[in-house]
């Protein structure tokens, strides 16, 4: 996003629209949008979406997440935002198989916001997203884990906004989620209250201990089909001395 302000700062905004506005400028998934002071999309490669207004329809991904409010309260310090939206690598807007989840950062300059994200593949995103959180367990324990998952300008609190819609909704049978778990098995951090406090293995079933320091996928299939434990279940969980930090898409049992 600094390459775009530091473009808006020496040739001004005029000049910046050309080139952002101009489909050359996109490269593979990557791409600028500019936004005036007033929600309306004035910098973007699809001269269709120029002109719209985030307050609108616009800003509504294709689930009904109104990801435009949360990205027009952006301030100067910047924040994430994500939500589902066309992938330019993989299609046009009219495919429906181009729409993938993107994390977009977006900073307000000059009364503009700037924008600019990248598009999630789960399999790659989980177990780096875990791994940095199990670094910052590490380095200073529960707390500096729990700062690191309650960060407003953290990537992980960027996905804050989504879950809350999806687990709001009958949009999904599972969500996803990130948790922590004490040695114990007692839940000390999950995005629902009514969670914590129980055991991790009655939320996930046996198959969550065979995590690993350097972190395991575990699903459904993992589990004894007569132990209990979700039916649909695809977790990336690491093992650091007892206590299980992951995350991933499973059925709450309780629900």
């Amino acid at each position: 996003m600094d390459s775009a302000i530091g473009r808006y700062e020496r040739t001004g905004l005029e000049a910046t629209l050309g080139y952002y506005n101009d489909l050359g400028s996109v490269d593979g998934q990557w791409y600028v949008f500019i936004i005036d002071s007033d929600g309306e999309l004035i910098g973007h490669y699809d001269q269709e979406r120029r002109g719209l207004n985030l307050n609108d329809w616009v800003g509504t991904d294709i689930n009904g997440f109104k990801f435009g409010p949360e990205m027009l309260s952006a301030d100067k310090t910047g924040k994430w935002v994500p939500y589902v939206y066309n992938n330019p690598a993989r299609g046009t807007l009219s495919d429906d198989s181009s729409f993938e989840l993107k994390n977009a950062w977006v900073v307000r300059h000059d009364g503009l916001l700037f924008g600019s994200g990248w598009y999630i593949d789960a399999e790659q995103f989980l177990p780096a997203l875990i791994a940095d959180a199990v670094e910052h367990f590490r380095a200073g324990g529960l707390e500096a884990i729990l700062a690191f998952y309650n960060d407003p300008q953290g990537i992980s609190a960027g996905l804050i906004p989504t879950v809350e819609y999806y687990n709001s909704t009958n949009t999904l049978d599972g969500y996803f989620s990130g948790f922590i778990a004490a040695p114990d098995g007692e839940i000390v951090s999950h995005f629902d209250p009514a969670v914590i406090g129980t055991d991790i293995e009655d939320l996930l079933g046996p198959a969550v201990r065979n995590a690993t320091p350097d972190g395991t996928w575990i699903t459904a299939d993992d589990n004894d089909p007569a132990a209990h434990g979700p039916h649909t279940m695809r977790i990336w969980v690491a093992d650091i001395d007892g206590t299980l930090i992951g995350g991933g898409w499973y059925t709450n049992p309780a629900r």
